[in-house]
């Protein structure tokens, strides 16, 4: 009787872990009611700079490109920082640039704050308007990467804090 109830639970716990597992990848992977599908290639954006200069910015011809939707206040995003750092020391360039795209709700004054706190050495630029979020697919958590190749074409979508093998692996792919 007591073997019958261990089976029981075993499976209660296991149906348990999976329903938690399929939760958490449909919050991860959601893009809310008016988001709409990703473009293939990646668009003008409107943007501001950290001095508060607004400008239409489009990746230069041939240079990939890893667009990453940050907040100043994010704790995933702030810890994933050392590791755009370190993709932007290691493979920044004329073929490859990180870019930090701050979302709506953050100021030129607080970029430019968090740029120094934090040590940012990747171009940081802010989606004020929340336009570039939504011309992207509808960007709705942070952080958010857009990995972007050298033809302009989205190829990868990273939602939640990235993993540097996966992001490398998908570099390699371009031949970076």
């Amino acid at each position: 009787m007591a073997q019958g109830r261990g089976k029981w639970r075993w499976g209660r716990d296991l149906g348990a872990l999976l329903v938690l597992l399929l939760g958490i990848y449909a919050f991860t992977q959601w893009r809310g009611a008016a988001s709409g599908p990703p473009p293939r290639t990646l668009p003008a954006l409107t943007v501001e700079t950290p001095a508060g200069a607004v400008l239409q910015y489009t990746p230069p011809p041939a240079q990939a490109q890893f667009i990453n939707f940050w907040s100043p206040d994010c704790p995933p995003c702030i810890a994933e920082i050392p590791a755009l750092n370190l993709l932007q020391k290691a493979l920044g360039g004329r073929h490859f640039t990180v870019i930090g795209l701050a979302v709506a709700g953050t100021t030129p004054p607080a970029l430019r704050q968090a740029a120094l706190r934090y040590g940012i050495h990747y171009p940081l630029l802010l989606d004020d308007s929340g336009k570039a979020a939504q011309t992207l697919g509808g960007v709705v958590l942070t952080p958010t990467s857009i990995l972007v190749n050298g033809q302009g074409r989205v190829v990868g979508r990273y939602v939640g804090a990235i993993s540097l093998p996966v992001v490398l692996w998908h570099l390699l792919l371009l031949r970076l």
